[in-house]
């Protein structure tokens, strides 16, 4: 087992994406739950309060078979807001809300749940984009549109996190994905 590696160190460190000790050591992961807050050490949360997670869903394999009615109506991908940050917000279940990073934003209805952690929001990865033309939000739920191309180095990316502002949409209540269109892509 190796504990120490100045040759790995270098190699990471001349990509020129991050730098790493040569001795294991914790780095902050970028749009990670540190970064949901203004000032660490005194815990005051900052423009971006939470973090957003991306499980796989059982109605999708990342994006594939996310046209299929069928699994569309067994699964509808809601996003997964613990029942607390729910009450604070004036979140029921099936809200519409608005989630807000500096990289995007996405709609999707709300299903409050104890499931999560207070401040960790799930949004089910692999939606299909519905871009909204006019007002720039996706109204599909695709987790890329809130996660920005982060370069992360050693070989991890940025993309399974990104931390964001959650409300309750005050616009029109969201399409369930069912009753929407079926896209073919020839």
């Amino acid at each position: 087992m190796e504990i120490y590696s100045r040759a790995l160190a270098q190699r990471i460190n001349n990509m020129g994406y991050s730098k790493i000790e040569p001795i294991p050591t914790y780095i902050p992961p970028v749009e990670g739950y540190q970064a949901t807050f203004s000032d660490w050490k005194s815990k005051a949360k900052g423009d971006y309060p939470f973090q957003v997670i991306n499980p796989h869903y059982l109605r999708r394999s990342h994006s594939v078979f996310d046209n299929v009615q069928w699994l569309r109506e067994t699964w509808p991908n809601p996003v997964f807001i613990n029942a607390q940050d729910a009450k604070a917000k004036g979140i029921m279940d099936g809200d519409t809300v608005l989630l807000t990073s500096q990289h995007g934003k996405v709609l999707r209805t709300a299903l409050v749940t104890e499931r999560f952690m207070p401040g960790v929001i799930g949004l089910p990865h692999g939606s299909w984009v519905d871009m909204d033309e006019k007002t720039g939000i996706d109204k599909g739920g695709a987790d890329n549109i809130l996660c920005g191309p982060v370069s992360t180095g050693q070989g991890a990316s940025g993309w399974n996190t990104c931390i964001v502002q959650l409300e309750k949409y005050a616009g029109a209540s969201l399409i369930p994905d069912v009753e929407k269109p079926q896209r073919i892509i020839f």
